[in-house]
């Protein structure tokens, strides 16, 4: 909009200017208008708003849990965010986050539930954030007597139920965009035994990357280095789920990772 109005603007000052030089017959002013008429340029359709209906699915990084106000998390700042970029109009996000979703769960949920399947056909864009719960469930039933290989296997059925949800998203809406949220390694604080943690983390969010770009129009965002690196405390009191400043940071990935998407 502001370049049509520089235009427009352009085009007022240059008859004004015309017109204070000679004073053109009635014929001569029609002439003229219909040539400005014909010459204007139409608006780039960068600088035209549009909506936008994303889905978020998973577990309670969607949900929000450890978010202080109780808003949702990640959803309500990503919604500020993107609205502040000038090809963004209105945003809805619709959150099916569901507190210790798997991803033999959210798999069973895409397939089932006929509210997150109708969504997800209207929806511009769906985020999915899964494989932290897997993890833990690894985690808690085989501590104290971890090793690389427990993990290892159930890695390969991740993969498994990840790809599944993939194809069901895009049978259901093969136009839109997707980004999937990596997962990150809040394990230390219960085992500063086990120093494979974070190449686990790594390892899963290097297949989930895979299955990623395997899909057209889809995103992998990378967490783990926020936590990993951050010399402030990025956890809420559960020492699991992000606080508030955590999911601070996880709305700007994504906003990144949808940006990229629209970009394309």
């Amino acid at each position: 909009m502001v370049k049509s109005f520089t235009k427009a603007g352009l085009v007022i000052l240059s008859s004004v200017f015309l017109a204070s030089c000679t004073i053109p017959s009635s014929n001569e002013q029609n002439e003229e208008r219909e040539v400005l008429l014909e010459t204007k340029p139409s608006p780039d359709e960068t600088f035209i708003p549009v909506d936008l209906t994303i889905v978020s699915i998973g577990d309670s990084l969607t949900e929000g849990v450890g978010d202080s106000t109780g808003l949702g998390g990640y959803v309500p700042l990503l919604e500020q965010k993107l609205e502040e970029q000038d090809i963004i109009k209105e945003v809805e996000i619709i959150n099916f986050g569901k507190r210790g979703n798997r991803s033999d769960q959210l798999l069973k949920r895409v397939q089932e539930d006929q509210e997150i399947r109708q969504s997800i056909e209207g929806a511009n864009s769906v985020i999915v954030t899964i494989g932290g719960n897997d993890v833990m469930r690894v985690f808690r039933a085989n501590f104290p007597s971890l090793t690389y290989d427990d993990f290892s296997a159930a890695r390969v059925q991740y993969e498994e139920r990840l790809s599944e949800v993939f194809s069901e998203i895009r049978s259901l809406n093969p136009e839109a965009s997707i980004v999937l949220l990596g997962i990150y390694n809040p394990f230390f604080v219960f085992s500063a035994d086990v120093q494979e943690m974070d190449m686990i983390v790594e390892e899963w969010n290097h297949a989930a990357s895979d299955i990623a770009s395997s899909w057209d129009h889809t995103s992998f965002v990378e967490v783990a280095d926020i936590f990993k690196n951050s010399e402030d405390n990025l956890l809420h009191t559960d020492f699991f789920h992000p606080n508030d400043r955590g999911y601070s940071l996880i709305a700007e990935r994504i906003e990144e990772g949808l940006m990229e998407l629209m970009n394309e």
